[in-house]
């Protein structure tokens, strides 16, 4: 019998390196995909356990570096959530004929892991999404590409990112890994719902066009919600005020497995770890303006190598690492699990969404 761990982060590892393929990632009910094995079709060979990120975590750096970047690219960098280094990375990558694999929203507002091969697709990948992203047959994929020598980016939570590491088994030159500092994955369910509400709420019931939970028109540091309906009927609401951010940042509404994450820490199986860094207006004001600024954490060879390559498109500054999550410690901390979360997932539904975030 096959035993799949409760804290079970869903990086689809399991069902992407299954020889039967009788491995398939479904909805346990609150939105978030799990692994179920057809045991008639299982042949035991225990690959699914082996490459589990859980029962075997991959190999951590030992060289961490922290710096603070922005890029001077105004315009992708008032496009991206915080100093628009992502955009800089890729575009290296695809100019040496290589490919990006990350996070983009579908037309219903899902989130799936999908592969870039020019600079026109690049803008489907920037951006937060507050929701955790599907896989789908990315691993696999991206094993053929490196397989052939292509250059791959994935860019991707840090429990993906060691799903895959733990799936291909071994290292590959041509490959770069991003993750982020992460606060923890929402259910893909809470989302939906939250979607619906503001629709009802704003727009008779219609959803949507586009949907930016980043946006800088009210500057980086208070970001806003922004939700644009077609012919210029835009809504925004500033983070601190907006429900689902409140839900979020409350820990009520996160894949279990957040709460005890094996993927914390500054060292990280990746080359390179992005986030926002809060609170460089208090340790350096000179160097903040506002518009995003990243904290990104080096922690190879391979992750400096790229970096260097970009430090003409780029104003940095080399910071203390404590320094640089002393705001951010989701770097290093799992999210608390919340004591209501179970009432909260079982009860939420479009109508009383704003009554129940604001009730727990």
């Amino acid at each position: 019998m096959i035993k799949i761990p409760l804290n079970c982060t869903g990086c689809h590892a399991c069902a992407g390196i299954c020889p039967k393929k009788c491995i398939a990632m479904e909805d346990a009910g609150e939105g978030f995909l799990f692994p179920v094995i057809d045991e008639k079709e299982c042949i035991q060979c225990g690959q699914c356990e082996k490459v589990c990120p859980i029962l075997h975590e991959p190999k951590k750096s030992h060289c961490t570096q922290a710096s603070a970047i922005k890029s001077k690219n105004q315009e992708e960098r008032g496009n991206s959530t915080s100093g628009g280094v992502f955009p800089l990375l890729a575009k290296t990558v695809l100019s040496d004929g290589g490919i990006i694999y990350g996070a983009s929203y579908q037309e219903d507002f899902t989130v799936r892991h999908i592969a870039a091969t020019d600079q026109k697709m690049l803008p489907f990948l920037q951006g937060a999404k507050y929701v955790q992203s599907i896989i789908g047959t990315c691993f696999q994929e991206i094993q053929k590409q490196l397989q052939s020598g292509r250059t791959v980016l994935f860019s991707g939570t840090p429990c993906q990112c060691a799903g895959l590491k733990t799936f291909l088994k071994k290292e590959y030159n041509n490959l770069i890994t991003v993750d982020l500092i992460c606060h923890g994955v929402p259910s893909p369910k809470v989302w939906q719902t939250y979607i619906d509400y503001r629709a009802e709420k704003e727009n008779n019931g219609m959803r949507p066009v586009k949907i930016n939970m980043r946006s800088k028109v009210s500057g980086w540091s208070r970001y806003s919600a922004e939700f644009d309906y077609g012919e210029g009927k835009i809504t925004r609401i500033q983070n601190n005020q907006d429900l689902f951010i409140k839900a979020f940042i409350g820990n009520i509404c996160l894949r279990p497995s957040c709460s005890e994450c094996k993927a914390k820490g500054v060292e990280r199986c990746t080359d390179l770890t992005l986030g926002d860094y809060w609170g460089i207006w208090n340790q350096h004001p000179d160097f903040d303006d506002n518009k995003g600024i990243s904290i990104v954490f080096v922690h190879t060879k391979q992750g400096r190598k790229l970096l260097k390559q970009l430090q003409n498109q780029m104003d940095y500054l080399e910071v203390d690492i404590q320094d640089a999550y002393k705001e951010n410690v989701s770097l290093v901390d799992s999210s608390k699990k919340h004591e209501k979360r179970k009432e909260f997932m079982e009860e939420v539904t479009a109508e009383n969404f704003e009554k129940l975030v604001n009730l727990y």
